[in-house]
């Protein structure tokens, strides 16, 4: 039996073990099958489909057939300006969340101090959006009116858990604060375990210390970069109604945060070559290539030096992101470089 053939029946027999834990489930069985787990994950990928087609998780498809918002991934996102090679070697996620408020009586509008005692209803997920890095279309799911009305997101909330174990890194808009913060709290309540390490990469964050933009939030960078907006949601009035169950508000909700993903995606590639420290992308190049740490591109020139306080490296440009990077090995051996002191540290 072939490569393929063993990883076909792999497959068939565990319908819903993500790709990763899947691939690490072959190695430990056929440990010369493959040189590494991410060789065997990539195979796996591609013999599923993996571009469209999802896993099932508990008979509920957390992958959403393409609509209006869907994109091409020929031709990239519609609001990207960038014009580089579309593929990445990591599988990075893109996502957002929506969530209920939460309820509780108070005894005024301003500077409210709201004991535990005094909340109504807590906060739960209403829908989350995502997509891979120049994937097909985004993916998504929100909850049913019943649900809403149980206030049960244990569905939707076992499906993002399902992606963000797949992702190697994962891009959200004041994610490290809110968003991750937000979902590891509905995991433990659910009982779930982590899912797989993963890096992050928080634009607001980068937003922040980076420029200097009248606004940091999503939707004016989109304009400020010329990328777009997002959608308008009408405001609190959409949350109300999608309290109370209704369908359209919640397909609304999850069209609006399909949006913000298409539109976080954009900004994030923009932003890209200034991101620093950018997760290193061309750890998961698995050729033995010189890989930009912020794309995976080979496609690098050596364009002057940079200098530390006692070393020189070569300083090299991405043609494809535009980010910068230097190289691992000094160009001044330190043979060459006795008589180079180093200032006392303050």
């Amino acid at each position: 039996m072939n490569k393929s053939n063993i990883l076909r029946e792999y497959i068939a027999n565990n319908p819903d073990m993500p790709n990763k834990t899947l691939a690490r489930k072959v190695l430990e069985e056929y440990p010369d099958l493959y040189g590494s787990v991410e060789s065997a994950r990539g195979e796996i990928r591609r013999i599923i489909g993996q571009r469209g087609i999802g896993r099932k998780l508990k008979d509920e498809t957390y992958f959403k057939e393409p609509g209006e918002s869907s994109i091409k991934s020929n031709v990239g996102n519609p609001y990207t300006n960038t014009t580089e090679m579309r593929k990445s070697p990591a599988k990075i996620l893109i996502f957002d969340i929506e969530t209920a408020p939460i309820r509780a009586f108070v005894w005024g509008l301003w500077k409210q101090n709201v004991g535990t005692n005094q909340i109504i209803s807590d906060w739960f997920c209403l829908s989350w959006s995502a997509k891979w890095l120049f994937e097909d279309h985004v993916m998504s799911d929100v909850l049913k009116p019943k649900e809403v009305v149980k206030e049960n997101d244990k569905r939707i909330i076992k499906s993002i858990w399902a992606l963000l174990n797949e992702a190697d890194i994962v891009i959200a808009h004041n994610g490290d604060k809110f968003d991750l913060r937000k979902l590891r709290t509905r995991f433990i309540f659910h009982g779930l375990k982590p899912p797989s390490p993963f890096l992050t990469i928080d634009t607001l964050k980068h937003a922040r210390t980076q420029f200097n933009i009248s606004s940091n939030r999503l939707d004016y960078l989109g304009e400020f970069l010329n990328l777009g907006r997002k959608s308008e949601t009408g405001g609190f009035e959409l949350w109300d109604q999608c309290m109370s169950g209704s369908v359209d508000a919640l397909n609304k909700m999850n069209l609006y945060c399909n949006q913000d993903v298409l539109l976080l995606e954009s900004v994030y590639l923009e932003m890209r070559p200034w991101i620093k420290p950018h997760p290193n992308v061309g750890l998961f190049v698995e050729d033995d290539v010189d890989a930009c740490p912020s794309c995976g591109s080979s496609n690098l020139k050596v364009n002057g030096s940079y200098y530390t306080t006692v070393n020189r490296y070569d300083a090299l440009q991405c043609d494809d992101c535009g980010a910068w990077s230097r190289s691992r090995v000094t160009s001044t051996p330190l043979k060459d470089n006795k008589g180079v002191k180093s200032s006392i540290p303050k």
